[in-house]
């Protein structure tokens, strides 16, 4: 009786190492193989010429930019096709990680942070959304600046935003000691002008108030709105006999 278990096909895999696969199949394997090794060189030769813009217009590697680039010769069990018709091998590519980056400040959640933005590049221009704050390609040199003006900017709403906290916290004071029976708090408003924004009320157990806003350049607050609870329950003769008493503007 011969051995069955060890004949094998010389012509098929073993199925231990792998699907047998057909010649499509192949072919499709081939081609992935070909478009990762050619994204790779196309991504090795973009972060090449972008820090050489980069370095030529005045950015410093590792303060200015960062290059994350890696690529090495993998072996990955990868899936091709779609539906039935998809299958799964192992390929050998060079596969690739990484590109390079500006580097900057970011004030986020009242914090002064460091961070990393998207870069591109189109011949001899390059383009950062974050930065720029449009999409247009400009000037190595001119994105340097506009790097530079960005993150004095987020130093400024840092430092707007300590006055501002120091500033509200000296108005509420000023006013719990000044009327220890008013309810000092912080709300939000809004208009359609200026957006949200912060507000302190000093409110009455009448229900009168006075609204401020903080003006932290000139460091101090001013009224922003008020109500009087009495005032708005008079009738028009009580009005009209209130108005008559008052005095003559200069």
């Amino acid at each position: 009786m011969k051995d069955t278990e060890n004949f094998k096909d010389p012509n098929q895999l073993d199925l231990f190492a792998g699907i047998v696969l057909t010649a499509e199949q192949q072919s499709q394997v081939d081609r992935n193989i070909d478009n990762i090794n050619q994204s790779t060189n196309w991504q090795r030769n973009k972060v090449q010429q972008l820090e050489q813009l980069l370095v030529e217009a005045g950015f410093k590697k590792g303060i200015d930019f960062e290059n994350t680039f890696k690529s090495s010769l993998e072996t990955r069990t990868i899936k091709i096709g779609y539906g039935i018709w998809q299958f799964e091998t192992e390929i050998t590519a060079e596969f690739h990680s990484g590109d390079v980056s500006l580097k900057g400040l970011r004030f986020v959640n009242n914090e002064l942070i460091k961070a990393t933005f998207t870069i591109n590049v189109d011949n001899d221009k390059v383009q950062c959304y974050t930065v720029q704050g449009q999409s247009r390609y400009i000037k190595p040199k001119t994105l340097l600046e506009k790097l530079n003006q960005h993150n004095e900017c987020q130093k400024d709403a840092l430092k707007d935003f300590q006055n501002k906290t120091n500033l509200k916290r000296i108005v509420v004071e000023k006013y719990t000691k000044l009327y220890p029976n008013a309810v000092v708090t912080v709300k939000s408003d809004w208009t359609k002008y200026s957006g949200s924004f912060e507000v302190i009320e000093v409110k009455f157990k009448s229900g009168s108030y006075i609204q401020f806003r903080l003006d932290t350049y000139n460091n101090k607050e001013y009224m922003f709105r008020n109500h009087d609870a009495e005032f708005v329950k008079l009738n028009s003769e009580e009005l009209l006999n209130r108005f008559s008493k008052q005095e003559a503007l200069n």
